[in-house]
């Protein structure tokens, strides 16, 4: 459920229409350009279930951590992107020459974004985006950034939002691709499916209403920081992503949990092992549905809400025996965005 601050840029979003990170964006892009925002917009952050083959379908969830944008119009010819985490390091980009004048890290790809949705002649802006999305947390926070940038940049130029549009100047491919589509098309408390050729689907997902949750496991970096292995998922997803849209449906938890848990072992002769194997191995042995890797280092499971506990000694003491940190456990229900629940955040 991505959205928009619901005003046009001519106007300031009133206070009764923004939620309290919204308001908290706005007042950071005062501080930082001296002048009011016009405009605010979020998107949520991704996660794929499953599939996200290139060219193949995929099944993804929304979460409450996403990005948010406050902005407004200027007059110089340039786009000018603050980011909250970065504050001492913005992007600078000239529209007219597409001449990147200051570009930090962590705004790859973004002069592209904007350069493929505004014109020579656009007039500039001025944006502020701010990112709640736990770290290493799996849930793919470049594409919410990338999307709430781009729901902006249309918005502040004038042009109709059109989802398909929107869709072809993200771009990406595979997982990428499957995150932009859900950030922009996802709705919360609902699962995903995007076929191939663009069609989507949205089927309810309320794990939380069967005493169930997603937990999203994470794997702390160790003492050496070795580089992360190429990941790959089983090409055999992409059956499994329309099967497990119809186990939502019918609320079938077991079968979506073994569904995930096959995918998990299919893949595991494609790659060496790796930290989140370890993770899933906690989850399934203390009762969890099902549960599978999404990079060398995260994993999700479904666990039934008693289980967290045991689910959270058990990586706890996995890792322990390895001489390791504990893993960072996060639990996603069918909560709102920006909703506020420490009882969520089940730190090792």
């Amino acid at each position: 459920m991505t959205q928009s601050g619901g005003t046009p840029p001519s106007g300031t979003p009133p206070e009764d229409a923004l939620d309290l990170v919204l308001r908290m964006v706005r007042y950071f892009f005062g501080r930082a350009f001296k002048e009011e925002a016009t405009g605010t917009w979020s998107a949520p952050g991704a996660v794929v279930l499953l599939g996200a083959a290139p060219g193949g379908p995929a099944l993804a969830v929304v979460t409450r951590w996403g990005a948010k944008v406050a902005g407004c119009l200027r007059a110089d010819g340039r786009l000018q992107v603050c980011a909250v985490h970065d504050s001492d390091n913005d992007l600078v980009v000239n529209l007219a020459t597409q001449e990147t004048e200051a570009a930090p890290p962590w705004s790859a790809r973004i002069p592209e974004l904007a350069y493929s949705l505004l014109s020579p002649e656009f007039g500039g802006a001025s944006l502020l985006a701010f990112m709640d999305v736990p770290d290493e947390s799996g849930i793919l926070a470049g594409a919410a950034l990338h999307t709430a940038l781009a729901l902006a940049l249309a918005d502040l130029s004038g042009s109709q939002v059109d989802p398909a549009a929107l869709r072809a100047a993200l771009g990406g491919q595979g997982e990428t691709a499957a995150a932009y589509a859900a950030s922009l098309l996802g709705r919360h408390s609902h699962a995903i499916l995007l076929a191939p050729g663009g069609a989507v689907s949205h089927v309810a997902f309320d794990p939380t209403a069967a005493g169930l949750r997603l937990v999203l496991m994470s794997a702390r970096p160790g003492g050496e920081a070795s580089p992360r292995p190429r990941w790959a998922a089983d090409p055999s997803d992409d059956a499994r992503a329309g099967a497990a849209a119809d186990a939502i449906a019918s609320q079938d938890w077991p079968r979506l949990g073994t569904l995930l848990t096959a995918a998990h072992r299919a893949g595991l002769g494609l790659r060496e092992p790796a930290d989140a194997d370890l993770l899933v191995d906690s989850a399934l042995a203390t009762g969890a549905l099902g549960g599978r890797a999404t990079s060398s280092t995260t994993a999700l499971a479904l666990v039934p809400a008693r289980s967290l506990r045991e689910l959270r000694a058990a990586a706890r003491h996995a890792f322990a025996e390895r001489g390791r940190s504990a893993p960072r456990l996060l639990t996603t229900g069918a909560l709102p965005p920006a909703a506020a629940r420490p009882d969520s955040l089940l730190e090792g």
